[in-house]
């Protein structure tokens, strides 16, 4: 490991556990407060360069990732990189809004060996792997201008959506241990819930971590169900989950192909639209000229829309995700009760609580149809996956639970010792027939969504984050921001 204190190029550099010292420095602006697109004004007038965006961050990174444990990674060329875009941008070329900005990719977001970090997935056999080529969407972040921080953390029991085993808590991982919400002070209760109100949320954890503790002003995370809403949540930051197929989902550990997408999660509006661009990419027939950012009208952007809303009380995870809390139940629905008065201002229409169907009614024959689909695809996508990888001790699902039992002292410590659901996959029979009936449920359920927009004449639904509002996304691939 080789670091210079956030001036110089970093050496190869796995963060969890480690504090070093921060030499002082002078801050040149608030990691805490300052956007993606404040940067790049001051990159534009020349108060700041690239060079000096990055050492502030690694900077923050530095002292505060021992206990946040947000950031797995550092990019050895992040500096390099940084100094030729100052250059560029010395000699008149700007690549647009993302040029020169740091951004952090979630740690199962494949990079190439030149890029010199690994792709674990939060999962100790895969430490040292790298997929052949980028990610098409790392790809997009450095034609856009874009510098790549590093990896984030994430959480092992939802990277293959609680595969390792049930009841792990989000932003636990063998590798990197817990991660924690910075705002929530004294860390993770595990008697709160795998998802409670102390959690970070998963499974892109990290990365909301790192956006909202100032590693970064923009990362990347990925969602199969909830896994940027939930974190985004947590951590009071902007996302979208867009619809299926939008943005590639190539170069991903993969829990389910089919279901599978990364995004956008970011401290502001304008930063979730610029980076939601560049993820999309160029050519799409939905996405505006000037990108997404230049559709954004503020307040008056409401007056065009037809809102319906979902009762907070019904709509809420229940307590096999969280342990119950009155007192903070009853505050996140007076909290969301008085956003929904402020949208009757604004909307052309609106209806609260419109008739969504429940959650639990994508249980199928005793089993959560979302979860068993994702089971029954994990093994022939993982396997697909790792067919594009170099370095890795195991090339398939099966090796990777004959692995985790060799070493179980480390991969199945004692605080989540299970991999159930790993194992669970790639025992099961792999019936299509199966899979076509849990297809079919899914979509049956899921059809409650556009039949609820049809039944109230409305355009948009919006409920409490904290929900499983994001199975209905899933199960039609529709688009879901918060």
């Amino acid at each position: 490991m080789s670091i210079s204190n956030g001036y110089g190029s970093f050496g190869k550099s796995h963060l969890a556990g480690w504090i070093p010292s921060i030499p002082d420095h002078k801050p040149a602006f608030d990691p805490l407060t300052t956007s993606a697109s404040r940067l790049q004004e001051l990159l534009t007038s020349g108060e700041l360069t690239s060079v000096q965006i990055v050492n502030q961050y690694y900077n923050q990174i530095l002292a505060y990732n021992g206990y946040l444990k947000a950031v797995y990674q550092l990019a050895p060329g992040a500096v390099d990189r940084a100094k030729a875009l100052d250059e560029m941008r010395t000699n008149g070329k700007v690549l647009g809004p993302l040029h020169g900005i740091p951004v952090l990719l979630k740690d199962n977001v494949g990079t190439d060996p030149t890029m010199q970090m690994d792709n674990t997935g939060g999962t100790l056999a895969l430490v040292g792997s790298t997929v052949t080529k980028n990610a098409p969407i790392v790809d997009r972040l450095l034609a856009s201008g874009a510098i790549i921080l590093g990896k984030t953390t994430l959480s092992v029991s939802t990277t293959f959506n609680e595969q390792r085993g049930v009841g792990i808590s989000c932003g636990w991982s063998a590798l990197h241990g817990q991660s924690q919400n910075p705002y929530i002070a004294g860390g993770v209760v595990y008697s709160d819930g795998i998802s409670g109100h102390s959690s970070p949320a998963g499974s892109s954890s990290g990365s909301a971590i790192a956006v909202a503790a100032g590693f970064a002003p923009m990362a990347i995370g990925t969602e199969t169900e909830g896994s940027l809403i939930s974190p985004s949540t947590r951590q009071s930051l902007y996302t979208v989950k867009a619809s299926l197929g939008a943005i590639p989902n190539e170069g991903i550990i993969p829990v389910s192909q089919y279901l599978d997408i990364p995004g956008p999660m970011c401290a502001t509006v304008k930063d979730t639209a610029d980076l939601l661009t560049v993820l999309v990419g160029d050519g799409k027939p939905d996405v505006p000229i000037g990108g997404y950012a230049s559709a954004m009208k503020g307040a008056a952007g409401w007056a065009d829309l037809r809102i319906g809303t979902l009762d907070p009380e019904r709509f809420r995870y229940d307590e096999s995700a969280q342990t119950r809390m009155p007192d903070v139940i009853e505050q996140i629905k007076a909290a969301t009760l008085r956003g929904y008065d402020r949208l009757k201002t604004l909307a052309a229409a609106y209806h609260y609580d419109v008739s969504l169907r429940n959650d639990s009614d994508f249980e199928y024959e005793v089993s959560n149809a979302l979860v068993e689909l994702m089971v029954a695809d994990f093994e022939s996508d993982f396997d697909m996956y790792m067919r594009g990888t170099q370095g890795a001790p195991i090339s398939s699902a099966k090796e990777l639970v004959a692995w985790n039992k060799v070493h179980a002292d480390k991969a199945l410590p004692p605080e989540f010792p299970s991999q159930v659901l790993i194992e669970t996959a790639v025992a099961s029979s792999k019936d299509p027939a199966r899979r076509q009936k849990l297809m079919e449920h899914i979509a049956m359920v899921g059809k409650s969504l556009p039949d609820t927009l049809d039944l109230y004449g409305i355009n948009v639904i919006i409920g409490p984050a904290d929900s499983w509002m994001s199975k209905f996304s899933a199960a039609t691939g529709a688009s879901e921001p918060f």
